[in-house]
């Protein structure tokens, strides 16, 4: 009798816990639809987030360089900008804007002090940053880019949150163009070719699924690397497989430096290639065709100077050619 009333009680407290758990649901639903209902503004990010703005944001914080660049060609400006600016915004613009540290690592005293109405971060780097962010009294805006065409779209919700769209519309034709520029420049003979990423103690394969993987193949290279495994937390690269890049003997070798010391990342890499005798046995390393990329341009999203990425792709793929 004992043990059938501790089953009642159970039962009864599983089930004050679904409806307190359906209650918080239901009152979170309610709570989005009613903030949706006082939006002037809603966006949805690259992260499928749907944010919701009461009024239109004049404060901007960018934390990613792309981000600032997209929106200075928007028009508008920043209170806010990452520390290592590698944007390609004119200096003297900046002068008046606070450095407010990095994707990966935030200074939210700094941000406050700005007093954003948005904060426009990194989709990959940031997601576990948007309560902290958004305590800060601001809406957060998650963009990211593993392709051309999501620079594209990354551009068109910035053009939303600042209400040009039109003028995003301008610049994504103008990508577009500056892609069959690309093709119609790309040799015809097309160039097998492997990318690294190289930062501290660790070198990475770009995939076709990353940035730099899709500027390759509309550039007109063919990525040895294809059909390699990416790593679990970083999927758009994988590990080397020497045996592989061997076989597939890569024309042009590309490496891409993020993070730490990029001469010393540089010689140590070439260094490698060349003793190796696997790596030596590569139509790239034998005719010295490994090219150090600007990081810039391929150690991150560069926004719209992906016209610039480009471009110099192409150009050194040409080369092999000559």
């Amino acid at each position: 009798m004992k043990k059938a009333y501790l089953g009642v009680i159970f039962i009864v407290v599983l089930l004050l816990a679904a409806c307190g758990a359906s209650g918080e649901t239901t009152k979170k639903a309610s709570d989005e639809k009613q903030a949706s209902k006082k939006a002037v503004l809603t966006i949805k990010d690259m992260a499928g987030r749907t944010v919701a703005f009461e009024k239109k944001p004049k404060r901007i914080v960018a934390l990613t360089n792309s981000d600032m660049n997209i929106l200075y060609a928007l028009g508008t400006t920043v209170v806010g900008r990452q520390t290592q600016d590698a944007s390609g915004v004119e200096a003297d613009a900046l002068k008046k804007v606070a450095e407010v540290g990095n994707t990966h690592d935030l200074n939210l005293e700094k941000i406050a002090a700005t007093a954003p109405d948005a904060i426009v971060a990194s989709s990959e780097q940031n997601l576990k940053d948007v309560p902290a962010l958004e305590s800060l009294g601001a809406k957060v805006i998650l963009t990211g880019a593993n392709s051309v065409a999501d620079i594209k779209k990354q551009t068109e919700i910035l053009g939303e949150l600042v209400g040009q769209p039109k003028k995003a519309e301008k610049l994504n034709a103008e990508i577009t163009q500056n892609e069959k520029n690309a093709e119609q420049k790309a040799p015809q003979n097309k160039v097998r070719a492997l990318l690294v990423l190289g930062a501290p103690g660790s070198n990475y394969a770009a995939l076709p699924t990353s940035l730099s993987g899709d500027v390759l193949e509309k550039a007109g290279g063919i990525n040895v690397a294809k059909d390699f495994k990416g790593v679990e937390n970083f999927p758009q690269y994988a590990a080397l497989n020497v045996e592989k890049i061997v076989s597939a003997d890569p024309e042009i070798i590309f490496l891409m430096i993020h993070g730490g010391d990029e001469k010393e990342t540089e010689e140590a890499f070439k260094k490698e290639m060349k003793q190796n005798q696997a790596w030596n046995s590569t139509s790239a390393v034998k005719n010295d065709q490994i090219v150090v990329l600007p990081a810039d341009l391929f150690g991150t999203n560069p926004g719209l100077r992906i016209d610039e990425a480009l471009a110099l792709m192409t150009d050194k793929l040409n080369q092999v050619r000559k």
